[in-house]
């Protein structure tokens, strides 16, 4: 989108004289007040109210600008030309402050605020980055100044300026102690902030076609007179921004907001923001070219809202007010009603920026009957110093009637100079949908960081997401405001903005905290009601007012009542201030200390009404009593459960689904159990490491430190086989021990006992497991046992390469086909997305699906009836696919609410759940060598679980992008491999979670890894198959005519002779050799995101198949050495989830919200099809 919206007629042609932004005569900050003093030279300037009630100052425009002259003067004489370019600023908003920065800009130099009440770590970084060697301090904070930066400098007295109070200073480094400030930025020339889907860091040019016709001019930022002044962001987080904003690109946001805002000499403006918040330097500068006057005044009063309000608008008359929303909300609704939106205010104009705007209905309430105040939304970043889009509310929008959920204040049209860009998540300028803003213009570029030259049209990422909708830009919110909760996008200022409209609130903000906890901290409508104790149920007043405008995961955890919103120097939200109020309030509501049986039995019915949104005085829910019941949810329940680990201070495993499955009392029970195990557990496992350690210390002290590594697991006894059938043709053989099986009410116990008993009498666990290959690696190949047929299909006659097939050699003219039926199908009242896990006892026994939904159910069912064996529902949805333990005890599955469960494989009773930082949709995967889990999370980590010991072995960071696909181990070499939607291939040491090497593959990876012994495969959204060495070199890459979800499933046709099928968005399904070349693909209905599978069929002579399905459930088997269609079944809904075969059925989950089992039977069919002749 090459502009926000489009500018009236008379603004284009100003914006267009003379091609350039600003006319020539128009020149310089001080050149705007000079001009001005000229004509208003007798007109009051600068007015500053006194702290202390003593009456106000003021200077003319006259005195103004004399003293900036005489300070001219002095800087020229003391400073030169050498250390001229930048100038310091340390002191308070006082009447002095205009004049101060008047006569640093008159020796062309730059004014840097620091501020006085910063971190004086942050001020020393400032000043260095700046290389400040000079600074005007207020002269009574001169040993203020001296003190707090002792460590990193110290001053010379260089002049005393006593007609402005201020005195100038010499800066000289302490070399030694320059280690304890922040490291500086590397020095990365024309980027934009950050990178946005496949957009580069690098330019973006405000006229494509500047960069095909001229080549740019930098512009030299360190060149006399060029910069006006320099910032530093907050650096809240992480080292803060250095901003050098030159003349050129605050010049047209003056000029254009001193028109918008029709200000005269007759206004007063009142400078609400401090000095280092860029917008004063608007607020300072609108008013001085104008011939208006500027209101300054300290800033404590700033803190008194009443006295503030009455001082601004009953004494000085404000009539401009640029503020941000936190600052205005500090009036309250009674203050802005009756005098600041009253109908006889002095105010004309109140724009408000910095941050998110309010709703219509929260303006509206503050607006008194008849006020006919304009108010404007102003947006921008300090990167681009400082607005860049404006937008006037209409009056007949703001006299309208209002709905709580009406349509946001559009960000409206970009000031003079400005060009706004909104790019997607795939890097592309969009001019409707949903995108990041860039901010830039041909000349309204500043230089960040150490920049020392700057290209001309320049775009900055603000952070900021928006939604463009017919012609105007809404404001979505900030980047890091856009979080993943319960599996769903949530947006914070959304929710803030409902909880404004309500009536109970006068004004709100919303925090998040502790990874997902979701705070609403409210300042009631009426602070006398809410000292006064007459709301004695307004958390859940408010709980249930947004329940009625808000979806489930978007309710907040807690509501917390306070006198007023605290804020910045910047006049923004204090979010820091916010987090340590809630955590002091949790600590006085939750001390530490152990409860008796009847203190937790009352607090359970305590937080099971405030769950609920019950009144207190409601009695107590009966014994028997449900929680999904009694008006819950499975988001409630999870509420349920943290406020219960709060009260007990302790994690409370599979309490979750307690609450959601069982009774009051079973909770209660399950409970009281799980705190007696864990004690008993910790007592027991501290002693027996207690002797472990004894021993090993006499062993090392013998033995010498030997190398750590991790100890391969051991059972006691082999009693069965089992048989792991799951997506991709990976079927893997388990001689497995029952020993876990045989534990009984409390596993955690029994195993603990069993450990120590073996260790007491001496007893080693010897006897290892043995695991048939999986024949997705290098391994050796499991024949598919159907009947009596063992054998694949091995004679293959490959034909030249140009015709991108090959044909087995014994290929006849009359041959058997396949028809597919429905045996049985399973409800799981949800889409189905995630895959399923088949597992079969010994000689076929026992077999059992295992698949879950987003309905949050996990299934086991009867592969043969249908019948469910049984069903638990998890915490959230399902999408990731399980996996068995290498013990064969255990299910292991992924949860939407940052959840791995461990689940016993028989009952589904939960063994341990571990939490990872966010969304689990990655299949975990099983180490057979070790028996520890691999699987990854959105919170951009990788795991290893040790399932059995319930620990976390280790877990690495992938280097950013979620782990969305499933890792993939190879067993030799042993590498890990891991896919992220960070663009990046990584290969990890499975043993210790360190890196072995990273290679980016362009754009994300949804596609799961697969290995032969040679290689690792990948698909990426770039639409490419990639092929790197175990070394990770990159071998070879194909093409395919769209974006890949789907992973490579990899098949030995014989013992040389591998071959990798993938689908892809395309609508093709693609066979190729190990080399990369084309074998066959084949075309399907619709898009492929499914992976194959590839079999052998019995009833067909051992012809090997392979079964794809495409996403409108359009299921395809496939002669896997042609690509030739043998059969085809349409499933009555889409289809995410890859098909699972074994012996006779095919197993696929369906959007339908069913698990389908087809089965295949053979038919005879005649057909005469030549060698040469086959697709």
């Amino acid at each position: 989108m090459a502009e926000a919206a489009v500018v009236t007629a008379e603004e284009e042609a100003w914006a267009r004289a003379d091609g350039r932004m600003v006319p020539a005569e128009e020149g310089r900050l001080q050149d705007l007040v000079a001009r001005a003093a000229a004509v208003q030279s007798g007109r009051p300037a600068v007015r500053w109210e006194s702290e202390a009630g003593g009456g106000s100052l003021c200077y003319t425009y006259r005195q103004l600008s004399s003293l900036g002259n005489t300070l001219q003067q002095l800087l020229h004489l003391h400073c030169g030309t050498s250390h001229g370019y930048v100038i310091g600023l340390y002191c308070q908003p006082t009447v002095n402050l205009p004049s101060c920065i008047l006569g640093i800009l008159q020796i062309g130099a730059a004014f840097c605020p620091i501020d006085p009440e910063g971190s004086p770590r942050l001020s020393a970084y400032f000043i260095r980055m700046c290389k400040l060697k000079y600074v005007l301090i207020q002269a009574d904070m001169i040993q203020k100044f001296r003190t707090s930066l002792s460590t990193w400098l110290h001053i010379e007295v260089e002049y005393d300026v006593t007609v402005l109070n201020i005195v100038l200073v010499k800066i000289q480094w302490q070399v030694t102690n320059m280690d304890y400030l922040p490291s500086e930025p590397r020095n990365e020339n024309n980027i934009t902030s950050s990178k946005i889907g496949g957009l580069r860091e690098g330019r973006l040019e405000a006229a494509e076609e500047d960069n095909k016709n001229n080549a740019p001019i930098n512009v030299d930022c360190q060149r006399h007179g060029f910069m006006a002044y320099i910032l530093q962001t907050s650096g809240t987080t992480g080292t803060p921004k250095i901003v050098r904003v030159p003349h050129q690109c605050i010049v047209p946001n003056i000029l254009h907001l001193k028109s918008i805002f029709k200000v005269s000499s007759h206004d007063v403006i009142f400078m609400a923001s401090p000095l280092t918040f860029d917008p004063s330097v608007v607020e300072m500068f609108v008013a001085l070219c104008s011939g208006a006057t500027l209101l300054i005044v300290p800033p404590v009063l700033k803190m008194m809202p009443k006295r503030l309000a009455k001082l601004l608008f009953k004494h000085h008359k404000v009539s401009v007010m640029q503020v941000t929303p936190t600052l205005i909300k500090r009036f309250g609704t009674e203050v802005m009603t009756s005098v600041v939106l009253s109908a006889n205010t002095s105010l004309r104009v109140l724009a408000l920026g910095g941050e998110a705007f309010p709703s219509l209905c929260v303006l509206k309430s503050w607006r008194g009957e008849g006020n006919k105040t304009q108010i404007f939304n102003l947006y921008g970043i300090t990167e681009v110093s400082s607005w860049a889009t404006y937008y006037n509310i209409p009056e007949e929008t703001l006299c309208s009637a209002t709905q709580l959920h009406e349509e946001l204040v559009p960000l409206g049209f970009p000031l003079w100079g400005t060009i706004l860009n909104v790019v997607d998540n795939s890097g592309q300028i969009i001019q409707e949908g949903e995108g990041q803003v860039f901010i830039g213009g041909k000349e309204r570029v500043c230089s960040l960081d150490d920049e020392v030259t700057v290209c001309p049209g320049t775009m900055r990422n603000t952070g900021d997401w928006v939604i463009i909708k017919d012609g105007h830009m809404y404001y979505k919110g900030r980047q890091d405001n856009q979080i993943k909760r319960h599996g769903k996008r949530l947006n914070l200022e959304s929710v803030q903005q409902v909880a404004e409209g309500l009536n109970q609130v006068e004004a709100c903000v919303v925090t998040k905290y502790d990874q997902d906890k979701l705070v609403l901290f409210v300042v009631p409508r009426s602070i006398a009601e809410f000292r006064e104790g007459i709301t004695t149920n307004f958390r859940r007043d408010i709980l249930l007012e947004l329940e009625k405008h808000l979806p489930p995961h978007a309710i907040p955890d807690d509501v917390v009542k306070i006198d007023s919103l605290p804020f910045t120097t910047h006049g923004k939200i204090d979010q820091t201030t916010l987090i340590q109020t809630y955590q002091e309030q949790t600590r006085t509501k939750h001390p530490n200390r152990l409860l008796g049986k009847k203190e937790l039995w009352e607090g359970i019915h305590q937080l099971w009404k405030v769950t609920l949104n019950l009144p207190e005085d409601m009695p107590d829910a009966p014994d028997n009593c449900m929680f999904l019941y009694s008006g819950g949810d499975s988001l409630k329940a999870l509420k349920f459960a943290e406020e219960i680990e709060i009260l007990l201070g302790q994690k409370v495993f599979g309490l979750t689904e307690v609450i959601l499955n069982s009774s009051l009392l079973d909770i209660y029970h399950h409970i009281i159990n799980a705190v007696i195990c864990e004690a008993t557990i910790k007592e027991q496992l501290d002693d027996k490491n207690d002797r472990k350690m004894k021993r090993k210390r006499i062993k090392d002290e013998s033995a010498g430190s030997q190398p750590k590594r991790i100890e391969q697991w051991h059972p006691t006894a082999i009693f069965a086989s089992i048989t792991t059938i799951s997506r991709g043709s990976q079927i893997t053989k388990l001689n497995t021990t029952m020993s876990c099986e045989n534990c009984a009410n409390s596993p955690d116990i029994q195993e603990v006992k069993k450990l120590m008993d073996d260790e007491s009498n001496g007893k080693e666990k010897n006897v290892s497991e043995n695991m048939t290959a999986n024949m997705s690696l290098n391994e050796e190949k499991m024949p598919i046992k159907n009947n009596n047929c063992e054998s694949f299909v091995t004679k293959l006659v490959k034909q030249p390469r140009n015709d991108g097939k090959f044909i087995p050699e014994d290929l006849v003219a009359n041959y058997r086909t396949v028809s597919l039926k429905i045996r049985w199908k399973s409800d799981t009242t949800k889409c189905v997305d995630a895959s399923p896990l088949v597992v079969s006892g010994d000689n076929g026994s026992d077999e059992t699906v295992y698949i879950g939904s987003h309905s949050h159910r996990m299934q086991a069912i009867d592969m043969l009836s249908g019948k469910i064996k049984w069903e638990r529902i998890l915490g959230d949805r399902i999408e990731s696919s399980a996996c068995m333990s290498r013990c064969g005890t255990f299910i292991i599955v992924g949860c939407y609410d940052g959840s791995i469960c461990v689940l016993r494989k028989n009952d589904g009773e939960t063994y341990w759940i571990f939490w990872t930082g966010n969304s689990v949709k990655s299949s975990p995967v099983m180490d057979p060598d070790l028996g520890l889990v691999f699987v990854g999370s959105h919170d951009q980590y990788v795991y290893a679980l040790d399932i059995l010991g319930k620990v976390c072995v280790w877990k690495l960071h992938c280097g950013g992008g979620a782990v969305f696909s499933t890792p993939c181990l190879n067993k030799s070499p042993r590498i890990l491999y891991v896919a992220t939607l960070g663009e990046s291939l990584v290969a990890v040491n499975p043993d210790t979670g360190s890196v072995v090497w990273k290679r980016s593959c362009g754009k994300p990876l949804f596609s799961s890894p697969r290995c032969t012994s040679q290689s690792v495969y990948i698909g990426c959204v770039a639409g490419s198959l990639q092929c790197f060495s175990h070394n990770g070199d990159q071998l070879w890459q194909f093409s395919t005519g769209g974006p890949i979800f789907s992973s490579p499933c990899i098949y030995n046709f014989t013992a040389t002779d591998q071959k990798i099928i993938c689908g892809s968005h395309d609508c093709f399904v693609y066979c190729l050799d190990e080399d990369g070349n084309l074998v066959w693909k084949f075309e399907t209905s619709k898009q492929v995101y499914a992976v194959p599978f590839v079999f052998a069929n019995c009833d067909l002579d051992n012809r090997t198949l392979v079964a794809v399905i495409s996403t409108d459930g359009n299921l395809c088997i496939l002669a896997a050495a042609t690509g030739e269609l043998v059969t085809s079944y349409s499933l009555p809904g889409a289809v995410f989830s890859s098909p699972v075969l074994w012996k006779k059925t095919l197993i696929v989950g369906c959007r339908n919200n069913y698990v389908y089992c087809l089965e295949m039977s053979a038919l005879e069919q005649k057909a005469q099809i030549a060698l040469g002749e086959s697709k």
